[in-house]
């Protein structure tokens, strides 16, 4: 990520500027950073769990977004735009942005694996709603799960090669076969 500004942007100004804006842009304690581009296979990756999500969620309370979607974390005072959601609660249709998620789904990079694994996660995990943070790996067959256990503690689950993924908030898996099908990522 990129910082773009470093003056202090309130939240307010940061949503009216964003909607005028052509490229994403994270906001976060004040400073407001530019959402980098995706490679093809991390464009891959979320679109391959999208398309199988989309219909183990029809009928139920659940919808998955992916991209373009805000992810409001109130008590952070930020904004995040992640690779893919699980939202679960009533949201106004025309809003782009929704203050909780059951699943959140980063496809990591290089240039941000280590942003999505620490402070990222860290500010996740004050929502309450939060289940399940998943980081699939877009350079290699692997995908952590941090799964919130029954007393708060977060619990990790690695998945790799031909394994099946679970998440267990929603009663999903996928074979890693599956999710990284047409990426060219082998191993």
């Amino acid at each position: 990520m990129a910082l773009t500004q470093s003056d202090f942007v309130s939240p307010e100004q940061y949503l009216a500027e964003e909607e005028l804006r052509q490229e994403r842009h994270e906001y976060y304690d004040g400073l407001v950073y530019a959402m980098t581009g995706g490679t093809l296979a991390h464009n891959i990756l979320a679109m391959n769990l999208l398309v199988r999500l989309m219909p183990h969620l029809q009928g139920s309370p659940c919808r998955a977004f992916i991209n373009d979607v805000r992810l409001q974390i109130e008590s952070a005072d930020c904004y995040f735009y992640p690779d893919l959601l699980v939202h679960c609660a009533e949201t106004a249709k025309s809003s782009s942005t929704v203050s909780s998620a059951k699943i959140v789904v980063e496809v990591l990079s290089p240039s941000t694996g280590s942003y999505d694994l620490g402070k990222k996660f860290d500010i996740y995990r004050q929502l309450d709603s939060l289940q399940e943070y998943v980081l699939i790996d877009s350079e290699s067959k692997n995908v952590r799960v941090y799964r919130r256990a029954e007393h708060g503690d977060w619990v990790f689950h690695a998945y790799t090669c031909d394994e099946t993924l679970r998440l267990a908030s929603i009663d999903f898996s996928v074979s890693l076969t599956e999710l990284y099908d047409d990426t060219g990522i082998e191993e």
